[in-house]
């Protein structure tokens, strides 16, 4: 029922309609919601540990759970119903990542790409900051070439938000308006990450994905002499704390800033 009314209502139901399957799949299925315990969601958390689901992940389907449940009692008539999900014990999110990509790895990982279009993509969100899902729905119509601005819609945050264009994204973008008639990649998200991913490995590059580009691409605005705020209104962060967890300094460069 969660999954038949309450999914379509979300921004990006692809990815937790998997993860639904997922846990259709499970004992716990078998058991009615009034007698599920927190022993039961944490059969279900321990078998996605011994899957080696990062913590993350995990998070994510308990998330589910939990807000399955909140439905059940405050729309579904389950007035007496307790939510499990929120007695037992989540995974510790591991700290933010600290992985920079150096123009040289760019290079190696580009030139390893069995795609032509993913190194367009790289560039583009070294440039922007966009998001993997951002860069797959820009239409043409999002692109104002003499304004140089993309305007970035459907957001995370439900907000429209204006990137300027470098001027080697204008010209990848121009590239694509004279090859497209509206969407200017026809890539699913997840294509592109999982192209990402095996041209790191190809190039030796560990610990990275597609969204290492996000962190990397603010680290560097950082670096340009943006402040917070200003970075902000490109990335489309609402919180300082988030920023935070996304920009790494590269150690040589504070390193400059404090010997001048």
């Amino acid at each position: 029922r969660y999954q038949k009314d309450i999914l379509p209502t979300k921004k990006h139901p692809q990815p937790d309609n998997y993860r639904i399957n997922k846990i259709l799949l499970h004992p716990i299925m078998s058991l009615k919601m009034r007698t599920i315990k927190s022993q039961h969601i944490s059969s279900f958390r321990d078998q996605l540990i011994k899957e080696q689901k990062s913590a993350n992940t995990i998070r994510l389907y308990l998330a589910i759970l939990s807000h399955l449940f909140t439905i059940a009692k405050t729309e579904w008539g389950f007035e007496n119903l307790n939510n499990p999900v929120l007695k037992m014990r989540r995974p510790r999110l591991p700290q933010s990542r600290d992985t920079r990509l150096t123009n040289d790895d760019i290079h190696l990982i580009c030139r390893k790409s069995q795609s032509k279009l993913l190194p367009l993509l790289i560039h583009v969100a070294l440039d922007t900051a966009m998001r993997v899902s951002e860069i797959m729905n820009l239409s043409i119509g999002d692109c104002n070439f003499e304004e140089r601005m993309i305007t970035v819609r459907n957001t995370k945050n439900y907000h429209d938000r204006y990137i300027p264009m470098t001027h080697k994204v204008r010209k990848i973008l121009q590239h694509q308006t004279r090859l497209q008639r509206d969407k200017l990649f026809h890539l699913t998200s997840h294509a592109v990450s999982v192209a990402f991913y095996r041209a790191c490995k190809r190039a030796g590059i560990p610990n990275a994905s597609f969204h290492t580009l996000r962190h990397e691409a603010v680290s560097r605005l950082f670096e340009k002499g943006l402040n917070p705020m200003e970075v902000a209104a490109i990335s489309g962060h609402k919180s300082m704390q988030m920023l935070k967890r996304y920009n790494h300094y590269q150690f040589d460069y504070l390193k400059q800033l404090l010997s001048t």
